[in-house]
């Protein structure tokens, strides 16, 4: 999942609309952006959006 295809499911268009909705801060939605959600975060939000937008189940290798 992406932070765009969260800001579509929540109908916003802004990221800081979107951390208030997700109670998470500014900069956590901007690392999200550049880094990726994380994946117990997406596993969340998978559920809060009752599947709808789905978390990235491609696990990457360390």
């Amino acid at each position: 999942m992406t932070v765009d295809e969260l800001k579509k499911y929540y109908k916003v268009n802004r990221d800081s609309d979107l951390a208030r909705i997700l109670e998470k801060t500014r900069g956590a939605i901007s690392k999200w952006r550049s880094k990726g959600i994380p994946e117990n975060t997406q596993a969340i939000l998978q559920i809060r959006t009752n599947g709808k937008v789905k978390a990235d189940l491609s696990f990457k290798s360390k």
